[in-house]
Order: C-alpha cells, then structure tokens, then sequence
C-alpha cells in the first residue's frame, strides 16, 4: 500500500513539472502575440502556487443532472484541462451567452486562459493603443 502511495506521489510530481513547463512554453507564446520578450512574465511566477486536481467523472446517462465542479471562472492564469473521451466541460460564448459542451478529443489538452491573463492583455491593449509611450518604457 504505502509504495502504491509513493508512486502515485512520484507520478504526480513528474506530471506536475510538465504541466508547469507547458505553461512557462504558453505564457512565451502570449508575450510574443502580444509582442513582448518571450519571458516577460515568467518573473510573475516565480514564486507562485500551483495546483493540481485529479478530478475524475465516469460517464453519466443524464449529464444535465450531473453536478460536478460547477460555473466559475479561472481566476489564474493558466488552466491546463487533461482529456478523456468522457469530458464534461462546457464554454459560454461572449457572442450569445449560450452554454456549449466542448467534444473531449483524448489524449489531449483543453488550456483555459484566466483573469490574470485576461486582465493583462486588456491593459496592455488599452495602454498600446492610447499610451504607446508609456508602454515602451515599462517594457525595457
């Protein structure tokens, strides 16, 4: 029992450190569109949290009465969303407000970009477009 309990951990750990190196890969890619240094905000998460769920649902002959996680948002920056054929993830569009299911492909990732994000590219928009003096200094 006890070492089933230490592979589980090893396990966890191992997959923890990809995920944190993917989204380190992400976050690069978001300055680049953005056209910031690639590691522009990896100083950001120096020293942050990172959590891991395992959550796991087996399929439901009624997933509308299912409950699972629940409406949220991801108040992070990154949220990486593993895969099954199972699935259960829905989306609201900005375009309608409609709630739409997302097709779980397997064996692959969902990445959800958070308020962090989300809040820095609006003020980095905002700021290019109104302030682009402002912004080329802050960013040297």
């Amino acid at each position: 029992m006890v070492n089933n309990l230490i592979s589980c951990r090893e396990a966890c750990k191992e997959y923890q450190k990809a995920v944190q190196d993917l989204s380190y890969r992400l976050l690069e890619l978001i300055a680049l569109t953005l056209e910031l240094p690639a590691k522009r905000f990896n100083g950001f998460f120096k020293d942050s949290t990172s959590f891991i769920r395992l959550n796991h649902y087996p399929p439901c002959p009624s997933p509308d009465l299912a409950l699972g996680v629940g409406r949220h948002k991801d108040a992070g920056a990154l949220t990486v969303l593993a895969q099954d054929d199972v699935g259960g993830l829905d989306v609201k569009r900005k375009s309608n407000g409609e709630w739409v299911r997302v097709k779980p492909i397997r064996n692959s990732y969902i990445v959800n970009v958070g308020d962090i994000i989300q809040v820095h590219m609006l003020q980095y928009t905002i700021n290019k477009i109104f302030y682009p003096k402002c912004i080329a200094s802050v960013n040297n």
